[in-house]
């Protein structure tokens, strides 16, 4: 399970969505919640404060306003911090390994007003600047849906797309720690429908032949097997199934619908130099695309 868990805020209902898998988790671990904001140019919602004296003092008071929720909805160990730095990620980020948090819970996909896009923004850039895996939770359109914290989420069925890589299976170590024994793993690999390469260069006709397919299908039932047999000797439920979709996001999308996940758990597949600074594009289209929390993991490269 995770030990310390960090909820970015924005002083927003909106990004208090978050809060109920948080606490679920903390709860379920016993791990400690640690809510953070950071000192904002304005306060959201409140664009007449600009002395940032007055902001920091009404984001503190916001903070221990949430802290308090969290309480009143059983979680004891909670503690509040407003961030000063010239960087809100870099802040965020220094304040989680002051704090040696290893999960970060946070909304994203904020939708309507300008104000909104520090979700978005935010969440972005931090999950290219942490090394914790980032829990994205993507926030309801309705705003006021922040304003009960219950506790109360779901992880009982936790799908994991894998490519046959070692980076790839670094998600799986997370995905335990999320769900625990008492989750199914759904292991899945999902691979290129061969649709997607026909062109007016390179037609349909001329796609894949049916024992190519058939040998694809094979090879990635065969590696998926071998995760399964390494996972149950300790307990765990897991299922695995091998798909074929155009594109792979879309394909990891339907099947987390099909199987009723209340999750995903992926790697980003970052890379050394300029390339650290992207998201795998597959991870990233899932992150955009998902209708359900995406758990993002940053693989660590031998």
């Amino acid at each position: 399970m995770f030990e310390r868990i960090m909820v970015p805020l924005d002083c927003t209902p909106l990004s208090e969505q978050a809060l109920d898998p948080a606490v679920s988790l903390a709860k379920a671990s016993g791990a400690p919640l640690h809510l953070v904001t950071a000192l904002m140019p304005t306060l959201m919602g409140l664009p007449e404060i600009t002395d940032k004296e007055t902001i920091g003092e009404a984001q503190a008071e916001y903070l221990e306003k949430v802290a308090t929720k969290v309480r009143e909805a059983g979680l004891s160990d909670v503690s509040t911090k407003l961030v000063r730095s010239d960087g809100i990620v870099e802040g965020l980020e220094e304040y989680r390994k002051e704090v040696g948090a290893d999960l970060i819970v946070m909304c994203t996909h904020g939708r309507g007003p300008v104000e909104r896009a520090w979700l978005g923004s935010v969440a972005d850039r931090l999950v290219r600047a942490s090394e914790a895996p980032i829990l994205l939770v993507r926030a309801g359109a309705n705003e006021e849906d922040g304003n009960g914290v219950h506790g109360e989420f779901n992880f009982d069925r936790i799908l994991v797309p894998l490519d046959g890589s070692h980076l790839s299976r670094q998600a799986l170590d997370a995905a335990t720690k999320l769900g625990g024994k008492n989750a199914t793993y759904l292991l899945t690999r999902v691979i290129e429908s061969p649709h997607a390469l026909a062109s007016w260069w390179f037609p349909a006709d001329v796609d894949l032949t049916e024992d190519q397919l058939h040998k694809a299908r094979e090879l990635a039932e065969a590696q998926l097997n071998l995760e399964v047999k390494s996972f149950e000797p300790h307990g765990y439920k897991v299922e695995a199934f091998a798909e074929f979709a155009a594109p792979i996001a879309t394909g990891i999308h339907d099947l987390a619908e099909g199987h009723d996940a209340d999750v995903i758990v992926i790697a980003t597949h970052g890379r050394k130099g300029i390339g650290r600074l992207m998201l795998g594009s597959v991870a990233d289209k899932v992150v955009r695309g998902a209708d359900r929390p995406v758990l993002v993991v940053r693989p660590k490269e031998p």
